[in-house]
């Protein structure tokens, strides 16, 4: 986990991402069962009001997508618990701190300009390009039934990408299935 932060840490720092942190581990210090790094004084997004959560947002979300989209080394589990407001920002100027590093996952130049493409199809409301994207990436078989997939995709993805977040994604899918 300590060689995980590390490396995320060094990934971000090189990639310029601003605003977010990783906490500096104490090699020395670890252990195969200690991990030993920077303390970090926040609170955890879990405990956050939904305006602290908002303040913060745009800067891990640039984080997640650099780390997905350039670096290819990310961190896999950034739920709420592991994503720290910090109370004072640091001497740097960040103001969030990723944390626990102990799941990571690395993606390939290859894989990242597929999920890239599936961005910008979804976006698009192309779908036909999308089921391509999804079969390059291995998420669909290439013997799919794409006549069957591409409407499939377009009625489940296109609330979804009128925008509007969560609840108005859940207010279109009930009215198309006629569960007002």
């Amino acid at each position: 986990e300590a060689q995980n932060q590390e490396r995320l840490r060094t990934a971000m720092i090189d990639a310029g991402i601003e605003g977010i942190t990783v906490p500096r581990t104490y090699e020395d210090m670890c252990t195969r069962r200690v991990l030993v790094s920077e303390w970090m004084d926040g609170m955890k997004l879990s405990e956050c009001s939904p305006k602290e959560i908002k303040e913060v947002t745009a800067v891990a979300q640039e984080a997640f997508l650099t780390q997905l989209f350039e670096t290819g080394f990310f961190h896999a589990d950034p739920h709420p618990g592991n994503i720290l407001k910090l109370n004072e920002p640091t001497p740097e100027g960040h103001t969030v701190a990723l944390l626990d590093c102990g799941l990571m996952a690395s993606i390939d130049r290859e894989d990242q300009d597929h999920m890239i493409s599936a961005v910008i199809h979804l976006a698009n409301k192309d779908y036909a390009s999308l089921v391509d994207d999804f079969i390059k990436l291995k998420i669909l078989p290439a013997d799919c039934d794409r006549p069957a997939i591409i409407p499939l995709m377009d009625k489940a993805l296109s609330p979804y990408v009128k925008g509007g977040g969560a609840k108005k994604y859940e207010e279109e899918l009930k009215k198309m299935y006629g569960m007002e």
